[in-house]
């Protein structure tokens, strides 16, 4: 089903809120820079090198406590077991600390918009379009989509991107508490039981998925980054097809979420992140294997090396495009029909970004959208 028509089984125009309207204004257009400067005296081989080592560390966070496994059984081999024992007792407060679940979390600002994630945006080429400009007063729900397979589009909201597309928003708060975050990113729980990987989610600002950590966060004044398609919408990632799809059709909760706190919902569509990775997807009975019996997702992808994305093709480009905020009136127990009634509007809005931001992507002109 395509958005059309799902929005034409659904629409209620006297219970669907208004689009923000302002003054029609171009764009805001933003090359996320890159960490070396044009001029640089550094020769351009070790640019790259240094490049891939820094998209190697990052992007492998969730096996970061492997190295620390090996180098914890080779001291209890040779004796010094007591220094593996005590190194772990060091890190559990740090594990056990359910920081994702609070509403500051634990984010490190200084890294999170540090200017090393220009070895990334500039490799990546990463483009970042915002169509209206937002209201610091006012809270967020910012809606990825596609997730992709490992969400690559958060990359662009570091190294100072977001502070750059969104000022304002960046700044509420900082007073109050100086490790307070420009917004907070929703993501799996499983995520923040990965031993070393969770630092890194947490200094980069996630939380934990869960609907009563969104409830603290968005009630402490602060916006959130929701990817609705979650896992499934990983299987859907295919680089060759010409047909994009979204699921997106039954995922109501997160504008349930913005009724209740009166929060404002920012269709926001990811562009060129399928381009990044080589897929090969295994037979259905194999996936569904997986996924029902073994309670894991399975998924075969690489990219330069490992799980290191690759450059767009010639011609392609990555990145994002914020759409214009909807508004959302607060309601604390909105009925299914008010909830049906956003997310319907949502949706439409969803598909007319791809429709008029596809080109300048790389996308051809026989690309479509499918909302599953």
């Amino acid at each position: 089903m395509t958005a059309q028509e799902f929005k034409s089984q659904h629409t209620n125009d006297e219970a669907t809120p208004p689009i923000n309207t302002k003054p029609d204004a171009a764009p805001f257009v933003h090359e996320c820079p890159g960490y070396f400067a044009e001029d640089s005296r550094v020769p351009l081989w070790l640019q790259n090198v240094i490049t891939d080592l820094f998209s190697f560390v990052t992007i492998h966070y969730n096996v970061w406590g492997v190295p620390f496994l090996v180098l914890f059984y080779y001291l209890y081999t040779i004796g010094y077991g007591y220094v593996s024992v005590a190194l772990v007792v060091i890190y559990l407060p740090s594990f056990l600390s359910g920081a994702q679940k609070t509403a500051k979390g634990s984010p490190w600002p200084a890294f999170r918009s540090g200017h090393i994630w220009g070895l990334s945006a500039k490799f990546l080429g990463i483009k970042i379009i915002r169509e209206e400009e937002l209201d610091s007063s006012k809270k967020y729900i910012f809606g990825f989509h596609p997730h992709g397979i490992i969400v690559l589009s958060r990359v662009s909201t570091y190294g100072g991107n977001w502070e750059k597309v969104f000022p304002g928003i960046s700044t509420r708060g900082a007073a109050i508490c100086k490790q307070h975050a420009p917004f907070f990113a929703l993501g799996a729980s499983t995520m923040f039981y990965v031993p070393l990987g969770r630092e890194l989610c947490l200094w980069l600002g996630g939380v934990d998925a869960s609907r009563s950590t969104a409830d603290k966060v968005l009630n402490d004044g602060t916006s959130i980054v929701v990817y609705p398609g979650g896992v499934p919408e990983i299987f859907k990632t295919d680089p060759n097809s010409k047909v994009n799809e979204l699921v997106l059709k039954k995922r109501l909760g997160f504008v349930k979420l913005a009724m209740r706190h009166g929060a404002e919902l920012v269709p926001s569509f990811v562009f060129g992140e399928k381009w990044l990775y080589n897929m090969w997807n295994p037979p259905q009975g194999v996936i569904d294997f997986f996924r029902k019996t073994l309670k894991i997702p399975m998924i075969i992808f690489w990219g330069k090396f490992m799980w290191m994305p690759k450059q767009p093709p010639k011609g392609k480009r990555f990145g994002v495009v914020y759409g214009k905020p909807i508004a959302t009136k607060l309601t604390e127990n909105p009925t299914e029909e008010e909830i049906r009634a956003v997310h319907t509007q949502y949706v439409a809005e969803i598909e007319r970004l791809f429709v008029q931001y596809k080109g300048e992507f790389g996308y051809d002109d026989d690309e479509t959208l499918l909302i599953n």
